[in-house]
């Protein structure tokens, strides 16, 4: 399924301090192996958390498509889901779940991935899956029409989107020759057309050994993995890898332009220009220049959602509302995009002068060393937040090696260091001419057309030969909890996973002006810093000082969003109340948490000089309102290309031991794709893509709730289907078999879920203003085991009774 990252997190960031060199996850210590028939196999060990992450990647991705089978790998990629000789009913991934595991996958231009973490115990689990997935696949012919139904239902839910439209628009626009071009998801026509002869033929060409990466990163003995996937895949048939498309994109030499018409309000707009590949001279340079211009966020493609929003002390800061720049890592040059919205009052051409001529302004003069320097600390700093655990590890080893491009990302610290004020004019020059630029606007209803352009062909790089150190990494101890003397509690947890930390004061109220509401628990919100380790004493100053000046704000109602996935959330947040703690809530915290690379007692030291004073009291939450069974249906007031259905029930709250039965339940009606209702609405009938389902709390009172995205004329179909599903809970109750694995789930999460330092600190305040204590997977295992299946049955009548949201044109 495709890239699921869309969340934003708000944060203070702190850079530009010089890092002394840390035992943190070093990607340099991978080794690297080419199997005989190609499979290239990539393993770093480390032991700070009982956990493995394994990421399979092929070379193969949009640009390997034809005109008339666009979507071809994105449509496979669904597929590979589904069944196989030792994994069928589609095990692949379900038998993941059961283990308490996590898994995804995405189709770009350059690669189709599969990535999955687990407890370490269970990595065979994994290999096993993935030598299936690459040579035992079942394609099953009568699967195709429901897999179809959900890969247009993908579509549909990034057509809502006018970023998502923009950037398929300017892409099409830019790209004249080259099948960069080519939408990843696909044309609907073509997509609608595709045939299983189509799909069987690219699956048996593409997936095969010379076109894949295996990394795996995590707990394990490197010998024992490497004689295993040897065993394992050795023995697959090798043909020659894919090679790159041939096609050179003609240069540019004029403006290129398209004009989308919706139903936003605001004008938004795409510029794009051609830029270097990861394995070009000019990344590193590029990078900075990223960084000069607007801002970057390392090289990590998961970390990046459409763009970065540009610094306050940027370049093109102010030049336009809401700017971001976007610089994905390719296999071939590919494109920079800036993005935003038009001021008011200001025009279409008014805007795209601002922004050149802020551009015009590097291109004739190199910018100044502090300037520089800045910029480089700054990209030095987003390369080591891009891994912050495992998976990002095994994710960015791959990646990189998918474009031939490993010995780049190995080295960018120092190219990135090396890189003068010189190179970054030159490369401004080079790429950012006024008359390479292909720009987009998505604006309110008119007039359309659409024009297009770059790349190269490179051999494949071969990885130097590195020394490699010992394994790196002891098990992460466990977290400290303390109180200050004013009572505020502390939890303290040192992982040197990466050289960095992360300093979160939550606050009782989500009305608390200057803090952001980024915290798992509803009526919450938090000042949150991620910094490197050093910083950490100026950031609890900073968050002395910010705390002192937060203002209670009264609850104003939010305006009622067009876009339906947003405005359901806004539905649920108003039957919660999440928006209506106590109006006298003070900001004195409720939770302090310190995570990641740090000295305990010397910040235990630092808290208690800033925040020891302070008086704590425990502000529980009001005892929320019922509200009715009756279906809700709301209007978005204009057409939108894929509408929501929800579902939410009160449930008893965290400190009451049947709320685990009401998890236990939710786990077996749906999670993401699977469970009783995502196996039927994905798999068997393709009438959703995606079933978001949640356990939502305020410490008090909780929820659960599901919500998807549906095509207009499915949702009566997915209504009943769902209605029906909850019924089945009492007519077909969950069985033994069902139970045991929602147990084995939620414990395997626990083992798993946390590695980075923003994952840290949520498991821990979740735990903590949940259940006024932390978990561990001996006492969640005592909770669960004392959950009867008659227990569980008990609350399937509640579950049931809860409230049908529909929210369409």
């Amino acid at each position: 399924m495709a890239v699921v990252r869309t969340a934003i997190f708000a944060a203070i960031f702190i850079a530009g301090v010089a890092m002394p060199a840390h035992a943190e996850l070093d990607l340099r210590n991978a080794s690297v192996d080419r199997l005989d028939n190609g499979l290239t196999l990539i393993l770093l060990e480390d032991r700070r958390f009982p956990v493995v992450s394994v990421q399979m990647l092929y070379r193969i991705g949009a640009r390997d498509e034809v005109s008339g089978k666009t979507g071809l790998a994105h449509f496979l990629e669904h597929m590979a889901f589904r069944d196989s000789e030792n994994f069928p009913d589609t095990d692949l991934v379900s038998r993941i779940y059961a283990v308490g595991g996590e898994w995804h996958g995405y189709t770009w231009t350059d690669q189709t991935t599969y990535y999955s973490t687990v407890p370490s115990d269970d990595l065979d689990l994994l290999l096993r899956i993935e030598v299936d997935r690459m040579s035992r696949l079942k394609i099953a012919k009568e699967d195709m029409q429901a897999e179809r139904g959900a890969v247009l239902a993908e579509m549909h839910m990034y057509e809502n989107s006018p970023t998502s439209m923009l950037i398929d628009a300017v892409n099409y626009t830019s790209f004249l020759a080259h099948p960069y071009r080519n939408n990843t998801i696909g044309w609907e026509s073509d997509i609608e057309n595709l045939q299983h002869r189509d799909v069987v033929a690219f699956y048996k060409q593409h997936y095969q050994p010379a076109n894949a990466v295996l990394a795996i990163v995590g707990d394990f003995e490197r010998s024992d993995v490497r004689k295993r996937v040897k065993r394992l895949f050795g023995s697959i048939r090798s043909k020659a890898a894919t090679p790159l498309p041939h096609t050179i994109e003609p240069p540019q030499n004029g403006v290129r332009r398209v004009t989308l018409h919706g139903t936003a309000e605001q004008r938004q707009f795409m510029i794009a220009y051609r830029a270097p590949s990861a394995a070009s001279a000019d990344f590193a340079s590029f990078l900075v220049l990223q960084e000069i211009l607007g801002a970057g966020s390392g090289v990590s493609f998961l970390q990046n959602d459409w763009g970065t929003p540009v610094d306050d002390e940027s370049r093109l800061a102010g030049a336009a509302q809401s700017m971001t720049t976007w610089y994905p890592p390719s296999a071939q040059d590919y494109v920079f995009i800036l993005g935003g919205f038009a001021p008011p009052g200001d025009g279409e051409a008014t805007v795209e002068q601002r922004i050149e001529s802020r551009i015009a302004a590097l291109r004739q003069q190199a910018p100044s060393d502090s300037e520089l320097k800045n910029a480089i600390d700054n990209v030095q700093d987003a390369l080591v937040f891009d891994v912050q655990t495992t998976e990002d590890a095994a994710h960015q080893l791959a990646f990189f090696d998918g474009l031939n491009a490993l010995d780049t990302l190995l080295s960018l610290p120092e190219r990135v260091a090396a890189v003068s004020a010189a190179d970054v004019q030159r490369t401004a020059a080079r790429y950012l001419g006024p008359d390479r630029r292909s720009i987009a606007w998505h604006v309110p209803p008119e007039n359309t057309e659409i024009v297009d352009i770059a790349s190269t062909g490179r051999a494949p790089a071969e990885v130097s030969d590195r020394p490699l150190r010992d394994s790196g990494g002891t098990p992460v101890a466990a977290p400290i909890t303390r109180r200050l003397s004013g009572g505020i509690p502390v939890i303290l947890q040192r992982s040197d996973l990466s050289s960095t930390a992360q300093l979160q004061i939550v606050l009782p109220s989500n009305q608390l002006d200057g803090a952001v509401a980024d915290v798992p628990i509803l009526g919450h919100s938090s000042l949150t810093y991620k910094l490197r380790s050093p910083q950490i004493a100026g950031a609890i100053l900073q968050a002395r000082d910010a705390l002192k000046s937060l203002q209670q704000t009264p609850a104003a109602e939010k305006p009622k969003s067009s876009d339906p996935a947003t405005r359901m959330e806004q539905t649920f947040t108003g039957l919660m109340q999440a928006d209506s703690r106590s109006p006298d809530a003070t900001a004195v915290p409720s939770l302090i948490t310190v995570v990641g690379d740090i000295d305990v007692e010397k910040v235990l030291q630092q808290l208690e000089a800033s925040f020891g004073a302070l008086r704590y009291t425990n502000t529980a939450a009001p005892k929320a309102q019922a509200f009715s069974s009756e279906t809700m249906t709301l209007s978005t007031g204009m057409r939108v290309a894929q509408a929501q259905l929800g579902y939410i029930a009160a449930a008893p709250g965290p400190g009451n031991s049947r709320s685990d039965a009401w998890r236990l339940l939710l786990y077996i009606l749906s999670h993401d794709y699977e469970g009783r209702l995502g196996k039927k609405a994905i798999s068997d009938a393709g009438l959703a893509y995606y079933i978001g389902s949640e356990y939502r709390s305020d410490g008090t009172n909780a929820w659960i709730s599901l919500s998807t995205g549906v095509d207009a004329n499915k949702i009566a179909a997915l209504g009943n289907l769902l209605h029906t599903e909850l019924e089945r809970l009492a007519s077909e109750p969950p069985t033994d078999k069902e139970i045991a694995e929602a147990k084995n789930h939620r414990l395997g999460r626990l083992r798993s879920a946390a590695q980075s330092n923003a994952e840290l600190a949520s498991q821990l305040a979740t735990q903590w203003l949940w259940y006024g204590e932390l978990l561990t997977v001996d006492s969640l295992g005592e909770r669960l085991a004392a959950i009867s299946r008659q227990d569980i049955l008990a609350e399937i009548a509640s579950f049931s009774s809860g409230k049908t949201i529909v929210i369409a044109e």
